[in-house]
């Protein structure tokens, strides 16, 4: 028996389970009145009689007096109810949780085995004169206490009752969940929160926000202006002053559009869209201090506690414009409501919230940091016992390990090469092997599909189950592999699926095999062995600014670097970058495709995710070790929807979302790929769906079955003459239990010596956790060194990382010797960073072409040539010009009136990391981003992913018309290249002592070094032309317009015609870009702009050095 709030009645509710037919069938019924009575009017008397199996005899009484109810959930039912012997909770469920508490009085409670008659329940309740009225919501200002002088002094009260109405008198506000000091009556967002591991969690709606200082305010007659997005109200020196009513929801899409807001005064800052504005006039008498306290709700059940931007403000009597209220200690300090100064304020509640939010996360998650500096005093005792291999002791010169690695492997490949000529080898190795191993070995490789391997010449020459030799050398046509080649047969043929194999490829193999089938078993290497060159200072900072922080290095950071004579300066910059905070950004975008994160902006999509990039982010930023972030992360907790890990739980439209994600951690971080084993056993590999599933259950916490709507259908394979490439082992609905099925790829098991590593021994996800990143995994740590030496180097130990069977590791030892340095550091990335990255092998010309190589010619005589990465080459863009990425908040619902689980927002982007896809499968004008877009189209254009719906290691990187097209004429090029008012450009050339100095500053800020001799050639004459008469008088100068502000467009209006409209006028405003600086002379403004055009436009602008 419950009592259910419901259109602000209570009403009396009836809740019981039956025993079910199937485990996972629904089972609950609940009936509810369709009558109640208000709260807070006194003693009331309900009753409710249910005759268990006649659903007929249901019956509620209020007061005496029967009402009528609905079954609302379950429906009638003849069913037994369950029964057991648990416990009798009065007045809670849910192990007390609030939203299952009662909150009032009981006087008795009664249980009789009959249905007592109307007569007796009329007796049970008698009221003496009228029912009371709710008694009435306090308008008294709190008692505060004592407040500093000199700050205002904020806190945050979670778990209030409703959004739409304060407290009742006698309801006492929520103790503060948290506080925090600011310097004005201003304040645009609420703390974040943390659950016990310091991971973003969501508050518990609605959130009071209360603003309290003691101000000086003169004699006089004022006017208060108050701002606020939902419920507020406002005392000054006691009086309740303001009041705003309660946000309120809103037809999708048909809302009207809300008129611009004008602004109180000329050069005032205008209210934000859908804020409410309330003037109220205010007499103070005497010249002393006086209270100002300033209460607004944020969010609410339906909305997201986000509290627009609220501002109490004053204008003195005599005065035209207002200013924000500031304590008494500040009050020398005006704070105008003007943008200029509003802005600058919020920046700085900005930086002061998030060093907060810093201290709350790391004293949240510090509850961990016993558990693993455990962990890692384990990995230690560990790595004792299977130390390292040896560092090769060659060249004396060979200080660094990873050089004398690679120098003991050149000095074996440099070896004769087992007999066969330099010139066979070279054409088996280029031509033929990468054939046999794109085409052939998938199935006859690591596999010996239909009993035939071509792992060497021996084992082809022995045939297969058909008794016939694959591979007779020197005749192609008495060689099965060629008949089968080119046999009409679709039965017969291979490779058995997809596009037949070229002309061109057949005729390199037949002449292969005519020429004797030559199969060297060691190499000498096809390509030289010869180390490249080290790389200037110049390149190197470009190169390590890049590869660490993802952004180019300021002309002033060049010059630095360039004149500083140390000899260890490369050491020194390495280290300063490791320790700049932007490396969470630079390797952002990287994680996000490899765990396919995909929130979206609109309706869940395929494989649609929660925003767990801020999980990410907060783990890099604090620079946790890896195998604590990837176990945080497969632990799934904190806020689904507000950044913390549980947003890769999520899986939307998918049947099996635990298996979605079994896949994306094998080979993120195992190496291993399980693509295929959804539906059917790999074909290629040796994984199954056994073990696919075993990991769902894993994640799942108990035995799931296959769907479905994934397996492969029992026709597929009826009429087939040739046995199928594919086997489907598991029955659809065939449940499979929480098990490791990869002790043997990765050396651990699931053992006692596991069972230490864990703080729940009965949890299956912790134990996939630590199977995972236990170091006994050598696969793990191996998976993750990998990927980092890739990403630096720009090939992989192991090719593809995501992909290990088959491909076996072109540096065994050097491999291990990493995996166990990532150890030995702690599993700490920068570490093993700046152990790459100090080598000379980082800092050699990326001349190499070791991604395509076999692992046999993988050599690592120098580092393979990488393109910068989409969000590199955009975030640099601005980084050079000094523009501020100002685009629009990554949202439709910027008023906050939804939930986090259907419009979400996703913050104000100032890298590029920050997007999230754009798209929406409206297609209207009205649901686009403009701003966002024009830098969207940039990092599409290099390989970014809008919608990750699958993981993936390798973005699409070939060279494409859209490239070099989107840095030469995009939105986002010529808006950003522009010498604009007020922009870094405009300032660098109005500051320029001589064209000289300006050439110069321009190539350090794109390029990272100084002009050629032929470069100034061509530039100079262009800048030298008309630069002493550059600037204009200042008589000349006239400022642009601001443009006219149009009405905001949101998810609530974008169905109205004039959404349309809108939103078409602000994609032309940013088509047209920012207005020219009016102090430069325009024709010399012109050219100077196709100089800075013409240098960003270089190729060297997009590649690493």
């Amino acid at each position: 028996m419950r009592i259910s709030g419901i259109a602000g009645e209570a009403r009396p509710s009836f809740l019981f389970a039956t025993v079910p037919v199937e485990p996972d069938q629904g089972n609950w019924h609940r009936y509810t009145s369709l009558k109640g009575f208000r709260p807070r009017t006194g003693w009331h008397h309900i009753a409710i009689a249910y005759r268990f199996g006649e659903p007929n005899t249901m019956q509620t009484w209020i007061d005496g007096k029967k009402v009528d109810g609905r079954w609302d959930a379950g429906g009638p039912t003849t069913k037994t109810p369950a029964i057991d012997n648990d416990q009798i909770w009065i007045g809670s469920a849910l192990g007390g949780s609030p939203g299952n508490s009662f909150r009032g009085g009981l006087d008795s409670i009664a249980i009789h085995r009959v249905i007592l008659d109307d007569q007796t329940l009329q007796t049970r309740f008698r009221r003496v004169g009228e029912e009371p009225e709710p008694e009435a919501e306090s308008n008294r200002m709190p008692e505060l206490g004592p407040l500093p002088a000199d700050k205002v002094t904020v806190t945050f009260h979670e778990g209030l009752r409703t959004h739409d109405h304060w407290p009742y008198a006698d309801e006492p506000s929520p103790p503060a969940a948290m506080q925090w000091s600011g310097s004005a009556l201003l304040l645009d967002q609420i703390p974040l929160k943390y659950d016990s591991w310091g991971m973003r969690d969501g508050w518990k709606a609605p959130v009071l926000v209360r603003m309290a200082a003691d101000v000086a305010l003169p004699r006089g007659k004022h006017t208060v202006l108050m701002r606020s997005r939902g419920l507020a109200r406002a005392w000054i020196d006691g009086r309740l002053v303001t009041r705003a009513k309660p946000l309120t929801g809103a037809p999708h899409g048909e809302e009207p559009i809300t008129p611009v807001t004008p602004p109180p005064a000329l050069g005032q800052r205008p209210t934000w869209h859908r804020c409410q504005e309330v003037f109220a006039e205010i007499e103070i008498i005497d010249a002393k201090p006086v209270r100002v306290v300033f209460d607004a709700i944020a969010g609410g059940k339906r909305f997201r506690a986000q509290p627009g931007e609220l501002t109490l403000a004053v204008r003195l009597e005599g005065s035209d414009s207002f200013s924000v209220l500031r304590p008494i200690g500040l009050s020398e300090e005006p704070l105008p409501l003007t943008d200029e100064a509003v802005e600058a304020e919020l920046n700085q509640i900005n930086a002061s919230m998030s060093q907060m939010n810093d201290r709350h996360r790391h004293a949240a998650a510090a509850d961990q940091n016993a558990y693993w500096a455990q962990r890692h005093q384990t990995a230690q005792a560990w790595l004792e016992s299977h130390p390292a291999p040896a560092i090769p002791k060659n060249d004396p010169q060979t200080q660094h390990p990873i050089d004398a690695f690679i120098q003991a492997h050149l000095d074996e490949v440099d070896a004769p090469a087992g007999g066969v000529a330099p010139a066979a080898d070279s054409d088996f190795f280029a031509k033929v092997s990468p054939i046999l191993k794109s085409e052939c070995f998938r199935c006859h490789g690591e596999k010996d599909k239909g009993g035939l391997s071509l792992a060497s010449r021996e084992l082809a020459m022995l045939g297969g189950d058909s008794g016939e030799t694959a591979i007779q050398p020197g005749d192609p046509h008495a060689s099965e592999i060629i008949r089968r080649l080119r046999s009409a047969d679709d039965d017969l043929r291979m490779p058995p699926s997809g596009e037949r194999l070229s002309e061109e490829k057949i005729k390199i193999l037949e002449k292969w095999i005519a020429d004797g089938a030559k199969w060297p078993q060691t190499t000498s290497a096809p390509i030289s062995s010869k180390k490249s060159a080290v790389i200037s200072d110049a390149a190197f900072i470009r190169r390590a600014y890049l590869d660490t922080v993802g952004v180019v290095p300021t002309d002033d950071d060049v010059r630095r670097f360039l004149q500083d004579a140390a000899a260890d300066k490369r050491e020194q910059l390495i280290d300063q970058l490791l320790d700049d905070p932007r490396w969470a950004d630079n390797w952002m975008g990287y994680w996000l495709d490899l765990l396919a994160e995909n929130p979206t902006l609109i309706n869940a999509s395929l494989n649609s995710t929660g925003p767990f990039r801020w999980y990410l982010y907060d783990a890099l930023r604090d620079n946790k070790p890896i195998d604590q972030m990837v176990s945080e992360l497969l632990m799934m907790r904190g806020g689904a929807y507000d950044g913390g890990s549980a947003g890769f739980a999520l899986a939307a439209q998918n049947d099996a979302p635990f298996a979605a994600k079994g896949h994306i951690v094998s080979t993120a971080f195992l190496g291993i790929e399980l693509q295929c084993a959804r539906c059917h056993d790999s074909p290629y590999h040796s994984t199954t769906q056994q073990d696919l599933y075993s990991l769902a259950a894993m994640f799942a916490r108990k035995p799931v079955s296959v769907p479905k709507s994934s397996t492969v259908p029992p026709g597929f394979f009826l009429n087939k003459s040739r046995e199928s490439l594919i086997q489907v082992t598991l029955k659809p609905g065939e449940n499979v239990s929480p098990t490791w099925p990869f002790a043997e790829q990765t050396g651990v098991e699931d053992d006692d010596a596991l069972r230490s590593l864990l703080q729940n021994q009965d949890d299956p996800r912790e134990k996939l956790a630590a199977l995972i990143t236990a170091p006994q995994n050598v696969r793990f740590s191996q998976v993750i060194a990998n990927r980092l030496w890739r990403r630096l180097i720009g090939a992989g130990i192991v090719e593809p990382p995501h992909d290990w069977e088959g491909n076996p590791p072109s540096h065994p030892e050097l491999l291990e010797w990493l995996g166990k340095e990532l150890i030995a550091g702690n599993y700490d990335l920068k570490q093993l960073t700046r152990v790459i990255m100090t080598s000379q092998l980082y800092q050699q010309e990326a001349v190499g072409t070791n991604r395509e190589a076999d692992p046999e010619h993988r050599l690592f005589v120098a580092p393979d040539r990488r393109r910068l990465t989409a969000e590199q080459i955009v975030d640099s863009l601005y980084q050079a010009t000094g523009c501020e990425m100002d685009i629009e908040e990554m949202t439709l619902d910027p008023d906050g009136r939804a939930t986090v689980n259907s419009r979400n927002t996703y913050g104000d982007p100032h890298r590029s990391w920050m997007l999230v896809s754009l798209s929406n499968e409206r297609d209207r004008p009205s649901l686009t981003l403009p701003r966002a877009a024009a830098v969207a189209e940039m990092l599409t254009a290099f390989g970014w992913n809008a919608d990750r719906q699958a993981p993936k290691t390798d973005r699409e990187i070939s060279p494409n018309v859209l490239q070099p097209a989107v840095m030469a004429n995009s939105t986002l090029s010529i808006s950003l290249t522009r010498a604009a008012h007020e922009s870094v450009l405009a300032d660098l050339a109005v500051d320029a002592t001589s064209a000289e100095t300006l050439l110069e500053s321009l190539f350090l800020r794109f390029v990272s070094r100084p002009p050629t001799s032929a470069e100034q050639r061509v530039f100079l004459g262009v800048l030298r032309d008309g630069f002493d008469d550059r600037l204009l008088p200042e008589d000349q100068v006239v400022l642009p317009e601001t443009p006219e502000r149009l009405p905001q467009v949101t998810w609530w209006n974008h169905v109205r015609n004039e959404a349309n409209t809108i939103q078409q006028e602000q994609a032309r405003r940013v088509r047209l870009g920012p207005p020219a600086d009016p102090r430069l002379n325009p024709e010399w403004r012109s050219r100077y702009e196709d100089v800075v055009w013409s240098i960003v436009n270089l190729r060297e602008f997009v590649w690493m050095p």
